[in-house]
């Protein structure tokens, strides 16, 4: 029986998808992801940590007031391709996961992609609600750590940490952002691809019915949860206990009665 020759490990995303497979694979990812991204008329687009094979594949994008990107500086994503045609396509940055070169309430969406597995997560969320607006939108692709893809280190994917689903939720509670969708990609065996494109795109529809659990990563749509630090009601105390103020013997004449008000003398005191 001949042997498959093993795929090569990428030394970085760059390397990665500038080849067939890389192709093949952001193919895949986009057909997923189409249906949940945001209509981009008008809005001003971030890609951050390695999002330029996504945001080329994204047609739609034509019709944003502004595009850029912004790759994070881990040893994945540090490198540009400057063979690729996506090189020249927008303004591009390195950037620092704790500090992202843009105002305040700048950006109406950020797609992040080579991201929260890399890095310390709780810095990068807390940048990305800072720069994002308050009525913007946060597009995630994170591995999926009981998925396949995070299992592969040939995929950049295969890098860094994983997230389950109920550990990605909780990250993003803690860093004030609510799921709006949720979804998965590259959820079937990534071979397929050897026999066609379209073998991949039904392999992958067809696994993901297995539902977000199995699915290879995580595609999310999130939005600022502003109103989670806002208690609806006042809290009151849920047990009532009296409260007992001691005062040494003789001691609690020499005090005046406050609700009198301050006095200005003594009472013994003469004109």
């Amino acid at each position: 029986m001949q042997k498959r020759p093993n795929q090569p490990v990428p030394t970085d995303a760059a390397g990665f998808y500038a080849s067939r497979r890389g192709e093949q694979v952001t193919s895949l990812l986009m057909s997923r992801l189409a249906p949940i991204l945001p209509e981009p008329k008008g809005l001003r687009v971030l890609g951050l940590g390695y999002a330029q094979p996504v945001l080329a594949q994204w047609d739609a994008l034509a019709m944003a007031h502004w595009v850029a990107s912004a790759q994070l500086d881990t040893p994945l994503t540090r490198r540009r391709n400057d063979e690729s045609p996506q090189t020249g396509l927008w303004p591009a940055c390195l950037v620092a996961p704790d500090c992202l070169p843009f105002d305040d309430l700048s950006i109406d969406l950020v797609v992040l992609v080579h991201g929260l597995e890399l890095v310390d997560p709780h810095p990068l969320l807390r940048m990305i609600w800072k720069v994002l607006a308050d009525h913007g939108r946060l597009v995630l692709i994170v591995p999926n750590r009981t998925g396949l893809a995070a299992k592969d280190d040939t995929l950049p994917f295969g890098h860094g940490t994983p997230f389950s689903s109920g550990q990605l939720d909780r990250v993003l509670q803690r860093a004030l952002f609510r799921i709006e969708h949720c979804s998965t990609g590259l959820s079937g065996p990534l071979r397929l691809l050897s026999l066609g494109e379209r073998a991949g795109l039904a392999g992958d529809r067809i696994f993901s019915l297995l539902g977000r659990r199995l699915g290879g990563v995580h595609l999310i749509t999130a939005c600022k949860d502003l109103y989670s630090g806002m208690p609806v009601e006042a809290e009151r105390a849920a047990l009532n206990f009296t409260r007992r103020v001691t005062t040494l013997a003789g001691s609690a004449s020499g005090y005046s009665d406050l609700s009198r008000g301050p006095l200005s003398g003594s009472g013994n005191a003469k004109a």
